[in-house]
């Protein structure tokens, strides 16, 4: 079977199926539980997206499994969620670690101006401190958007391995799927494109929502059902992806 064929199956799938109605709508409350709870109930999407994708790589039709078996959906979602962390960390401490710089030297502005007026040190190395500092905070954001990028681009790959092997560590054995990523590398561009543009759309419609001001107040309403629409989306879509690069594998002409 080509891989990613009959696209149309991986966006209509949330809206298919015994009971979808009520499967869907407890995704979309836990996300919007997350504006008010931190964390937890969003391990649990997590570990709900891990079950999607475990069965559209195990060969079956991406469709909505039932809310069932609740430590096992917070040990899938913890382990997700330590597998998106590891890849995009590198990205977000360097860009959070030029933000808090940034935010220590504009601290620190006030005293070196008490310390200039004492003669302790000369006014002229005030605007060159800040401009090191800025310089900093440029690259900072630079590399950190970078490695978050890099970290990101393989990161479904990384996360299907892990969850057709049921364990953490095989997210981080590149030797195995980075082969695979490669064997299938157009299909998942093509994965890449269909999840991003969806993203996307999801991004702009809430900005619009967000713009009209009267209507901002229901983004987390609007946003849950949409955000959790485009995480199914995203497991069907690299699930298959996945699969389509270790089928050859398993089944040599």
């Amino acid at each position: 079977m080509t891989a990613l064929g009959g696209l149309k199956r991986f966006f209509t799938f949330p809206f298919e199926g015994s009971d979808w109605q009520k499967r869907f709508f407890i995704g979309a409350a836990l996300i919007l539980l997350g504006w008010f709870i931190p964390v937890i109930p969003l391990i649990f999407v997590g570990g709900y997206i891990v079950q999607v994708m475990r069965q559209v790589i195990a060969g079956h039709e991406p469709a909505l499994p039932a809310w069932e078996d609740w430590g096992k959906l917070g040990l899938d979602g913890l382990r997700f969620c330590a597998v998106g962390l590891a890849f995009l960390l590198p990205g977000l401490l360097a860009y959070f670690g030029g933000m808090g710089l940034y935010m220590l030297a504009s601290l620190f502005l006030p005293f070196s101006m008490q310390l200039a007026e004492a003669g302790r040190i000369l006014y002229t190395l005030i605007p060159l401190f800040f401009i090191a500092v800025m310089m900093i905070l440029f690259i900072s954001i630079f590399l950190g958007m970078l490695l978050t990028l890099l970290g990101a681009i393989p990161l479904p790959m990384a996360i299907a391995h892990f969850v057709k092997h049921d364990e953490v560590g095989a997210a981080f054995r590149f030797r195995e799927w980075w082969p695979l990523l490669w064997r299938n590398k157009v299909v998942y561009l093509i994965a890449w494109a269909l999840c991003g543009g969806l993203m996307g759309i999801a991004y702009y419609a809430i900005i619009t929502v967000y713009a009209t001001l009267i209507l901002c107040i229901l983004i987390p309403v609007l946003s849950a059902p949409l955000s959790f629409y485009c995480m199914l989306v995203w497991a069907a879509v690299f699930g298959e992806a996945y699969r389509g690069g270790y089928e050859p594998q398993e089944h040599p002409a």
